[in-house]
């Protein structure tokens, strides 16, 4: 059966053989269940907690503009005010934060684009990543969006979204197919070790970390010496740990670790493992920045390079082709996520840098601005080039570059 007949059935009602062969769940508004369906309890350990929580924060503070090709601001763009904005009851921050903590932990997020008559955005909203999924079409190959939403009757719906109305953004793909990976799945393996490991050590701790060696004089009956042995152990614990040795006893301590040393390598073992699935430094999981002897600035930089562009890169292209109008593109309109302000503490090697560059005649001083996502100076001076003896125009011959100046002065007398 093709699209157009699933989507026929579903707007007359009739019933699809393929729909109603699907299992599916139905809940109402006051089933128990239905809470846990729309918010789930997945246990996630403070490691990844702190870790999703950096990236998502950090992320959703990064400034954001509309630029074009001549690195203006143009202001007419409904789908970029939505975002800059906030859809709804968001503000611009939650909204980016709220989709980036469901793409690390559920490995996707699917925000619903709704437009007007004209096809400019004006809303949008984010689903569950649970209620969407993705399939292809078998007659036209194109790629749909299964939207099903739960009512307060006794059956959900669902409805079927192009791909153009859905903002889909995941982590990398395994299995060849539309649907990013879970990290807390690749980390499934890691977790369960981890716990197991806690247990022992909370059963552990569960005692004491001593014990005791009881030596008697004479011997005794079965009786007599668990009495011994009892009134011995309440007077240690009546007494705050005091024993006292009485003639034809000795008592000989035994100390005892509370946790194997092996067990507490495995906590930074799964820290680190961690920071590989998210690809941040263990800096950012563990707090130790001894490991690979780097500056704050250096961190910045690796955290910038690994982490934050390939996040910036992948929404900045899907609010691009998605959020936009065909005219707007055309016009060189695109989303501009700022990150040099990673590098602003070191701002003494990035000017050193400039200043190379610029008394080398490789940079204008606006394509410095523009590397700074600064808008040009519209400038005929601002955009020439120079090279140091001190700073001529590059087209200014060498002969004339250190006698220009006396030959001006002649002249003028």
């Amino acid at each position: 059966m093709g699209f157009k007949s699933v989507i026929t059935n579903f707007i007359t009602g009739q019933k699809n053989s393929e729909i109603k062969s699907s299992t599916r769940t139905n809940f109402t508004l006051n089933d128990d269940a239905f809470v846990e369906y729309l918010v789930g309890k997945p246990e996630i350990s403070e490691a990844i907690f702190s870790v999703v929580s950096r990236i998502s924060n950090t992320f959703a503070a990064l400034p954001l503009k509309l630029i074009d090709d001549s690195y203006k601001k143009p202001n007419d763009s409904k789908g970029f005010d939505i975002v800059y904005e906030g859809p709804r009851y968001f503000t611009r921050f939650d909204f980016l934060r709220d989709i980036e903590t469901m793409r690390n932990l559920h490995g996707n997020v699917y925000v619903q684009i709704f437009r007007d008559i004209n096809g400019a955005v004006n809303d949008l909203a984010i689903i569950k990543p649970d209620c969407c999924t993705p399939f292809f079409d078998t007659s036209s190959g194109e790629l749909y969006y299964r939207v099903r939403a739960t009512d307060n009757t006794r059956h959900s719906q669902e409805v079927f979204v192009h791909y153009m109305e859905i903002l889909h953004l995941k982590h990398t793909r395994t299995s060849g197919g539309v649907k990013g990976t879970s990290p807390l799945d690749i980390l499934s393996n890691t977790m369960n070790y981890d716990n197991e490991v806690r247990k022992i050590s909370l059963s552990q701790l569960n005692g004491t970390n001593e014990g005791f060696k009881v030596k008697l004089a004479t011997n005794m009956n079965e009786e007599d010496k668990n009495t011994t042995i009892l009134n011995i152990a309440n007077f240690y614990k009546d007494n705050g740990g005091l024993l006292v040795e009485e003639n034809g006893v000795e008592i000989e301590r035994i100390e005892r670790s509370l946790v194997d040393s092996k067990l507490l390598d495995v906590d930074k073992i799964s820290k680190s493992r961690i920071a590989m699935v998210y690809n941040v430094s263990r800096y950012f999981v563990d707090g130790d920045k001894s490991a690979g002897n780097l500056t704050q600035e250096q961190l910045n930089t690796e955290f910038l390079t690994y982490t934050l562009l390939p996040i910036i890169t992948q929404y900045e292209q899907e609010f691009n082709k998605k959020l936009l109008t065909k005219k707007e593109r055309e016009k060189g309109y695109r989303f501009k996520f700022n990150a040099a302000g990673f590098l602003r503490a070191d701002t003494a090697t990035r000017g050193s840098f400039y200043q190379i560059m610029r008394r080398n005649g490789a940079y204008s001083a606006n394509n410095v601005r523009v590397y700074e996502d600064l808008e040009p100076i519209d400038s005929d001076a601002m955009n020439q080039f120079h090279i140091s003896g001190d700073l001529y125009p590059i087209e200014l011959p060498a002969e004339l570059r250190k006698t220009t100046t006396i030959e001006k002065d002649k002249g003028g007398d």
